[in-house]
């Protein structure tokens, strides 16, 4: 694993040999909703959302439905590469280590898979796509404005959120050592 100012890598660069068209999934994780958004070649492709029952109140629970709808995500998506955002503090130690964990999950189901990945911070991707505000609403109501404005849809927070970082990785993340 290489880690490069905002972002970590495994591997650092990937190779596109199997001959597909380069195909990115960034995933937004949460226990509850994980929004998800496919590119290829720098073009946005689907977008979604994965959800886990609602009414489970175990998060461990949630976390193990979790793990089977990404892991069909990616087996249905099949795609070269994975984004996912990087686990931030956000003054609740609970939220932040059932994070921690899911993202644990994703690991597994990558290594599994054997793809590369990256974990972006959210600083990052939200610089690189110009996303305003101090408090946590107001970022995500410019997400989701950014995301109705460069691609004229209108979606839920989770899914802006996967499709900016998505449009980062798209311009960030080398395949070889080229740009996509």
């Amino acid at each position: 694993m290489v880690g490069i100012g905002s972002y970590v890598s495994y591997p650092l660069f990937f190779n596109k040999g199997d001959g597909r068209p380069i195909k990115i999934l960034a995933i937004d994780q949460s226990t509850k909703c994980s929004g998800w958004s496919l590119w290829e070649n720098k073009r946005l492709l689907e977008y979604g959302m994965l959800e886990a029952n609602k009414k489970e109140k175990n998060a461990i629970e949630r976390m193990h439905e979790m793990y089977f709808l990404i892991k069909e995500l990616i087996r249905t998506q099949n795609p070269n590469y994975v984004v996912v955002e990087h686990v931030q503090y956000q003054n609740n130690q609970k939220t932040y280590n059932q994070l921690s964990q899911l993202q644990g999950v994703i690991f597994s189901i990558l290594f599994e898979r054997n793809l590369g990945f990256t974990l972006i911070e959210p600083t990052a991707w939200k610089k690189f796509c110009n996303i305003q505000g101090r408090k946590r609403v107001e970022q995500k109501a410019s997400t989701i404005q950014m995301v109705k404005d460069e691609y004229n849809l209108e979606v839920p927070e989770d899914i802006a959120d996967s499709i900016g970082i998505g449009r980062w990785a798209v311009s960030n993340i080398k395949v070889g050592q080229k740009e996509i």
